[in-house]
């Protein structure tokens, strides 16, 4: 293809496509330029022709508006959103208790889990509920090195993928090993104050305040770490809808059976 160009009433031509793009990048053509070629129905600027709307420089009206956009979206992605990040670890929680549930069935003899069964439902209720406890509390200590694996890896976790959130170093590049480890611990400690009874729903309460006052998290100050949010789809909240619902029903079936022990079931009328 073959071009004429007019700059200040002089013309010149014809130029190959390539000889315009060299001059575009040295910069001898601004653009500006009144151009044609056959087929075109006009003289027309030179920057209009799409065939070369990639080698343009940006003007400084672009770079601002690119620069806008890049802000909006900043904020929008460094917004703190506690519900979501609160879902997101829960997802994991329950992904990982199935997992870990599933292997100790497939390695430990059904006997033995049957056993461990009666001996906590038998137990005094102090006892049952500091073996619970130690149990609860243990099988999501397991977590946090997986976790940190995940997230040093992807920047993310199956439960935060899910809700679309990412870890990231300030710089956006991903976070060590290391780095991840210290986090995973430190919100297992801080975030869900490792998981006892009750507890948790106090510090967790108190972590979203600081999140909404501070715009992050203790934990991550200390590890040099932020968390973007990308804004999920709703299928995705129809997913956390449903395994909180089955949560909800594992619970109440759990405690429903708990209330049909042995001297806790109100005698029946003759």
């Amino acid at each position: 293809m073959e071009y004429f160009i007019s700059t200040a009433g002089d013309r010149s031509g014809p130029h190959s496509q390539f000889q315009i793009i060299e001059k575009i990048r040295d910069g001898g053509l601004k653009g500006e330029e009144l151009a044609w070629r056959k087929g075109a129905e006009e003289w027309k600027r030179l920057r209009d022709f799409e065939e070369f709307a990639s080698y343009w420089q940006p003007s400084p009206q672009q770079v601002a508006a690119a620069e806008h956009v890049r802000q909006v979206a900043r904020i929008a992605l460094d917004t703190p959103q506690p519900w979501l990040r609160f879902w997101a670890r829960m997802m994991d929680y329950v992904w990982f208790s199935m997992l870990l549930g599933l292997l100790l069935n497939a390695v430990v003899p059904g006997e033995s889990l049957v056993r461990l069964r009666e001996a906590l439902t038998t137990a005094a209720p102090g006892r049952a509920l500091l073996w619970m406890t130690l149990l609860n509390t243990g099988t999501f200590a397991i977590f946090i090195p997986l976790e940190a694996l995940w997230l040093s890896r992807r920047g993310t976790t199956p439960g935060k993928a899910l809700l679309r959130i990412q870890i990231r170093g300030m710089d956006g590049s991903l976070p060590d090993y290391s780095q991840a480890l210290l986090r995973s611990a430190l919100v297992f400690v801080k975030g869900v104050a490792l998981c006892l009874p009750i507890v948790p729903f106090f510090v967790m309460s108190w972590c979203r305040i600081r999140l909404l006052q501070l715009g992050t998290t203790s934990w991550d100050e200390q590890t040099g770490l932020r968390v973007e949010h990308g804004e999920p789809e709703t299928w995705r909240y129809l997913v956390v809808v449903v395994i909180a619902g089955f949560i909800a029903l594992v619970f109440a079936s759990s405690l429903l059976a708990g209330l049909q022990g042995p001297g806790l079931t109100p005698p029946l009328p003759e």
